[in-house]
């Protein structure tokens, strides 16, 4: 098997395992605070520690990645799920369930930076960003039956952790495999700095990522709300129709790198954009169920790539010794809107649940922008 194909298979078993970890606390939370007796308040607490120590790890890890090798950095976000899992496995305390989930937050964003400084460092045929991300968006799919059958079952919740201390040793076991040296040669040292924002190309682009980000994760939690407080939906239903959502984003990312490769990156970003802010209007001007799931289908087939646009587009637009610092950029910039941007927009969904809604568009309106400007003077030397 061709060496850099095998390097890529392995990162995409990388983004599947850590997905299914990371999207385990979900449909758990209610759980959790009946087993350990917590108010709503308290429980609250728990996603946001998560994302924070995300944040927080992707900028320590860029920190680190000159003095960790490649290696060693995902050698060290699996030994921190590993370690977080037994602590949440064995945890009696919220408090100490508190800081199992701290270190699952700082596994995660460990994971998530070297796994898609890896990729980014493969030839261009391998850099398969969009299929990436379609394997970590298929982890949060399966991750779902997995726990409803858990929660069916009476069988506690600490205990779906062992799956993730199986699937992190099996990682530790391929890690063997992957052949990164002969990529770390003199020009990918594996040196960050963060002076690549003064790159108006990067920061611009990097933005549009941090806006998509807060784009996206609001999508999935306030649309089931929207869908029944605005279309009387039952609760019962939105599982499923937040399931197909998913599914259709899982597709649109699975054959992203074809269409990137055919329509262009720069093109796509500028249509894209405006084809989900018509998904949006017809889900806030819709007078049936039937116009909801239409505009939220075409929200979830028309944003599925974006992200992984993005990112190819900046990895393959800054120099080779410039890589690492790029790839350190999207993740801090990822993290930073799913840390303090969903928040901001879950402020203004407080207020009236349509703001949400009104937010994104404002959102895709910048990155189809931006990406309109690239394209329009991408030969006057803007690139």
């Amino acid at each position: 098997m061709d060496k850099n194909y095998r390097n890529m298979i392995i990162v995409f078993l990388g983004y599947f395992f850590s997905s299914i970890f990371s999207n385990t606390l979900s449909p758990f939370i209610t759980t959790i605070k009946n087993n350990y007796n917590v108010s709503s308040s308290s429980i609250a607490i728990l996603p946001s520690v998560v994302y924070f120590a995300s944040f927080g790890m992707s900028i320590v890890g860029a920190k680190l990645m000159s003095k960790l090798s490649l290696k060693n950095g995902l050698r060290t976000g699996y030994f921190l799920t590993i370690f977080a899992s037994f602590v949440i496995m064995f945890s009696k305390s919220f408090y100490i369930l508190l800081f199992g989930y701290f270190i699952s937050g700082l596994a995660v964003g460990m994971m998530s930076l070297f796994n898609s400084t890896i990729i980014s460092i493969l030839p261009a045929k391998y850099q398969k960003f969009s299929l990436a991300n379609a394997c970590f968006g298929l982890g949060g799919i399966l991750i779902l039956p997995i726990d409803r059958f858990i929660l069916k079952s009476g069988i506690r919740f600490n205990n779906t952790y062992i799956i993730h201390i199986v699937c992190m040793a099996l990682l530790f076991i391929l890690l063997r495999k992957i052949d990164i040296e002969s990529l770390s040669n003199n020009k990918h040292r594996p040196k960050v700095s963060f002076n690549i924002l003064k790159n108006p190309l990067v920061l611009l682009f990097s933005i549009a990522i941090f806006f998509y980000v807060g784009a996206e994760i609001s999508t999935t939690n306030w649309t089931g709300g929207f869908l029944e407080k605005s279309y009387g939906v039952n609760k019962e239903e939105v599982p499923n129709i937040l399931s197909g959502f998913w599914i259709l984003f899982t597709i649109g990312r699975s054959i992203g790198d074809k269409l990137l490769d055919k329509v262009g990156r720069l093109k796509f970003l500028s249509i894209s954009p405006a084809i989900s802010i018509v998904g949006i209007i017809i889900i806030l001007s819709g007078t049936n169920k039937i116009q909801a799931l239409v505009g939220l289908g075409i929200i979830g087939i028309s944003i599925a790539v974006i992200y992984p646009a993005l990112q190819g587009y900046i990895i393959q637009h800054v120099g080779k010794e410039n890589i690492y610092s790029a790839s350190a950029i999207i993740m801090i910039f990822n993290n930073l809107g799913a840390t303090f941007l969903t928040y901001i927009i879950g402020f203004a969904g407080g207020i009236r649940i349509t703001y949400v809604f009104i937010v994104q568009i404002i959102f895709y309106v910048y990155i189809a922008l931006v990406s309109l400007r690239y394209l329009t003077f991408k030969n006057k030397g803007f690139e």
